[in-house]
């Protein structure tokens, strides 16, 4: 049996949004929208997450503990080490990589993309955004490839734009890797929505079109996507 674990890398610090993953959105937090969401994928098999050592980050810890996940902490700036820990400490063998500010996060999205990723011989496969004009909007999806080749990579590269971020080295190298990215289904096939959460302009946003169409952590990336349109019209 292939084990699956999704990794939601977090910390409080931030230069943009210090502080984000605490920040309120509705009536919940940047962190518990994405825990809860990524934690009702059907096709996982333990949800990590990978925060840092420092002291800042006791309380997303602490925060993680509401929820069926698993907490590694580690390297502040060695992302891609924390996720090589958290990968052998949950005895994953696919690891699917989730950014934390991505509040939409569907776990209908996980699945196919972990179905799509085990249908062929792929080293890496994503559907968290427009990658190869596969078309998807920004934010419902995520990245996968085997703990084996996040191994490979931490031992290849002391690069550190690769280690910050995890898996820009297969895209510095991506005449080496078979790469799929997951085409969008029709009613995501919106490239020029970004749903993530950068600055605290991008989360009073997206509180202000949360509360207005009454989005949840049960709303699907087609729900999402349907008021958002219309809220961008509006």
């Amino acid at each position: 049996m292939t084990r699956v674990v999704a990794v939601v890398q977090a910390r409080v610090g931030s230069q943009r949004f210090p502080g984000k993953m605490l920040a309120k959105l509705g009536e919940r937090d940047l962190l518990s929208w994405v825990l809860t969401r990524v934690c009702d994928a059907k096709q996982l098999d333990q949800v990590v997450l990978a925060t840092s050592d420092s002291s800042d980050d006791d309380q997303l810890a602490d925060a993680a503990s509401n929820f069926n996940a698993l907490v590694v902490r580690g390297s502040q700036n060695d992302v891609l080490d924390r996720f090589v820990q958290s990968a052998k400490v949950s005895q994953a063998d696919l690891v699917v990589r989730v950014c934390a500010d991505n509040p939409f996060i569907a776990a209908e999205e996980i699945d196919r993309l972990v179905f799509a990723h085990k249908s062929g011989s792929y080293d890496y496969s994503c559907n968290h955004q427009q990658k190869l004009n596969n078309r998807y909007a920004d934010g419902f999806g995520a990245e996968i490839l085997s703990a084996a080749l996040l191994n490979a990579i931490a031992k290849s590269t002391t690069q550190q734009s690769h280690r910050e971020h995890v898996t820009s080295y297969i895209w510095d190298n991506a005449d080496k890797y078979k790469i799929q990215a997951v085409e969008a289904p029709a009613e995501l096939a919106f490239p020029e929505i970004k749903l993530d959460i950068d600055t605290p302009q991008d989360m009073q946003k997206l509180d202000e079109f949360v509360k207005k169409f009454a989005i949840t952590t049960k709303s699907s990336a087609a729900e999402v996507v349907i008021a958002f349109n219309k809220f961008k019209n509006s």
